[in-house]
């Protein structure tokens, strides 16, 4: 990404983190990551969600307040394009997680050899 994306996906990512806590959500829900295109007319919003089985009712709940945040965005970024925003699921740390399991394993593995 450019720099001018990355300051973009950094205010995107400040301003939507204020509107989700003021939100009630069932769980703790955090921003893991905001990639926004080149063009400045989309991003894409990554989350993390504390609870796994509370995944589906936190991102409906997001899209339902979708219209609502976008609006706060374009009154908040004064900008001439403010990216439309999308939420999904971000499983990289669960990834990461299960990565580092296995390395564990494999490194107790080692020793025992």
């Amino acid at each position: 990404m450019s720099r001018r994306t990355d300051q973009i996906a950094s205010l995107v990512a400040q301003e939507l983190g204020a509107m989700i806590l003021r939100l009630e959500l069932p769980t703790l829900v955090t921003i893991s990551k905001v990639e926004v295109t080149p063009d400045l007319k989309s991003a894409k919003v990554g989350i993390t969600v504390l609870e796994n089985n509370k995944e589906a009712v936190v991102l409906s709940e997001l899209k339902g307040q979708i219209y609502q945040m976008q609006g706060n965005l374009i009154r908040k970024l004064k900008m001439k394009v403010v990216p439309r925003i999308t939420f999904f699921i971000d499983k990289a740390e669960e990834y990461a997680s299960h990565i580092n399991e296995l390395l564990k394993e494999a490194s107790e593995d080692d020793e025992q050899y």
